[in-house]
């Protein structure tokens, strides 16, 4: 159970030879750049390829989301710390995927995520939006943020909230939980009913010992975990973790939902996708 390189082929790029052949840059070419580079940057962070990246910016910010969605999960909040002060405070990534339907909080403890709107009034500008910030948390999604009437850079000003909630929500899951060494032997004794990993071993969608990776390309490493018989992610060095987003921060991840992010290696499935699996048995809206 040990970290190894991970694979090195990033998605492909517009080749430089068609790109030189351009006297004038094209808007269909522009286009196309900023999709590669927003590519390869999901690739670098292991981010899935369908996730928003809002900063740093590589398209238009999103002033109103889609009408096929409920909202935006958050996947990454980044914010330099003081070990760098000439940076101090600044986003490095903030990045989140739209889901299409509102699910239960119930099953879905410590996802963040973010709902845009027009702001009141008969002619709202466009250029203006609403944004609110709900935590799920005890079985319901508590709002925990809102800014009225922000312009485009509102990712960067969401974004300082977004890793500071992300942060206490892992440390206070830690803390509530029975430390590992405690529970050795007595599998499933951790807190249950919110959709974590001792749910998810009740329900028999995932089993002890089963091993889940996370690719971080662009930091040339592959991060390997196992599931432990408690309810816990078990790091190669030995760490473990209820929380799998407890387990990224501690790779050095920063802020990021690791539900997402760890993927069974067996079949490829993300422990998101076990989870709503979990709401669909219970009857849970998805």
């Amino acid at each position: 159970m040990t970290a190894a390189s991970a694979p090195s082929t990033p998605p492909e790029t517009t080749p430089d030879a068609a790109v030189a052949a351009q006297d004038t840059a094209t808007e269909p070419t522009l286009l196309a750049a900023q999709c590669d580079e927003k590519a390869r940057m999901l690739w670098q962070e292991g981010l899935p390829a369908d996730a928003v990246l809002l900063a740093p910016s590589m398209a238009a910010t999103p002033m109103r989301q889609p009408g096929n969605t409920w909202a935006m999960l958050v996947l990454a909040a980044d914010v330099l710390d003081d070990t760098d002060p000439d940076r101090e405070g600044e986003v490095a990534l903030f990045a989140g995927c739209w889901l299409p339907d509102q699910p239960q909080a119930a099953v879905c403890e410590g996802d963040l995520v973010l709902a845009l709107s027009a702001p009141e009034g008969e002619s709202p500008p466009d250029d203006e939006v609403d944004v609110e910030m709900l935590l799920a948390h005890g079985k319901r999604w508590l709002r925990v943020g809102a800014w009225e009437g922000v312009d485009s850079r509102w990712p960067w000003t969401v974004a300082v909230t977004a890793a500071a909630i992300m942060e206490l929500h892992v440390e206070a899951t830690e803390a509530l939980q029975p430390l590992p060494g405690t529970v050795t032997g007595r599998p499933l004794r951790g807190r249950g009913g919110s959709g974590g990993l001792v749910d998810l071993l009740a329900a028999r969608l995932l089993h002890a010992g089963e091993e889940f990776i996370w690719d971080r390309p662009g930091h040339g490493a592959r991060h390997i975990a196992r599931i432990h018989s408690d309810g816990i992610l078990v790091l190669a060095d030995g760490r473990a973790y209820h929380n799998p987003s407890g387990a990224l921060t501690a790779l050095g991840g920063k802020c990021q939902n690791g539900w997402k992010a760890w993927k069974r290696t067996s079949d490829g499935r993300a422990l998101s996708d076990l989870r709503a699996e979990l709401r669909t048995r219970r009857g849970l809206p998805m």
